[in-house]
């Protein structure tokens, strides 16, 4: 299962399931990137800064954890998170979200 939300002008992955019976078989690399391929705007992922396996997973796929203080300033704008959970979490953004930010239209 893969639940996106627009928001704005990005699309936000918001979960990333694969049952653990069937974990390591494909499923979840075909899930992201049939999803990748029928978005025409940035994406943008949030997720626990500990889970180094779901960030390895996305960082396959070329998204870039997002440094701060535009970490902060995105899990502010596209999410409803509390303070606690802005400082263990990461953003991992795609090459176009990376495209626009260096081009001045980060998002602002």
């Amino acid at each position: 299962v893969m639940g996106v939300q627009p928001v704005e002008d990005v699309t936000l992955i918001r979960h990333a399931y694969v049952a653990t019976a069937h974990r390591r078989s494909g499923i979840g690399s075909a899930l992201l990137e049939g999803l990748l391929a029928r978005q025409d705007r940035p994406v943008l992922i949030g997720t626990w800064a500990a889970a180094e396996w779901a960030v390895a997973f996305y960082r396959r796929y070329g998204f870039e954890a997002v440094p701060e203080p535009e970490k902060t300033r995105l899990l502010r704008r596209y999410w409803t998170v509390p303070e606690r959970q802005i400082e263990t979490s990461v953003v991992l953004a795609d090459a176009r979200w990376r495209a626009r930010a260096a081009g001045g239209e980060g998002g602002s």
